[in-house]
């Protein structure tokens, strides 16, 4: 299973990495929203987003994923420091399938990555 992981912390980057490389997921990843929404085309099993991204916001990144059909139904997570009240809700209504906010565990991640592939 691939996953593109796109963060521009690279702190964040490498926990995010480290955590799904040890259960066994390959990783891809994007330091921006554009180079993020060009490594969409390698079709990963499952996006972890960062909604606060340069160049291209990662609320652009997922809608333009949303409207293409080739990658429609790629689950993605965001993983982002929005964390006040409504901000979940406006991750699920811009098209992201789950939130996870930050700062948060890597059991989290582990978690909410699993409910969406296997």
């Amino acid at each position: 299973m691939k996953i593109l992981i796109i963060e521009d912390n690279p702190f964040n980057m490498e926990i995010a990495r480290t955590v799904l490389r040890q259960e066994g997921y390959d990783t891809i990843t994007a330091s921006d929203g554009q180079e993020g929404l060009e490594k969409v085309s390698s079709l990963p099993d499952l996006v972890l987003l960062d909604l606060s991204l340069p160049k291209l916001s990662g609320e652009d990144v997922v809608k333009t994923i949303r409207k293409d059909t080739r990658y429609k139904d790629i689950p993605v997570i965001a993983l982002t420091a929005h964390a006040m009240e409504g901000d979940r809700e406006r991750a699920l209504e811009i098209g992201c399938s789950s939130y996870i906010p930050k700062p948060c565990l890597p059991k989290d991640i582990v978690r909410e990555v699993k409910k969406y592939i296997s």
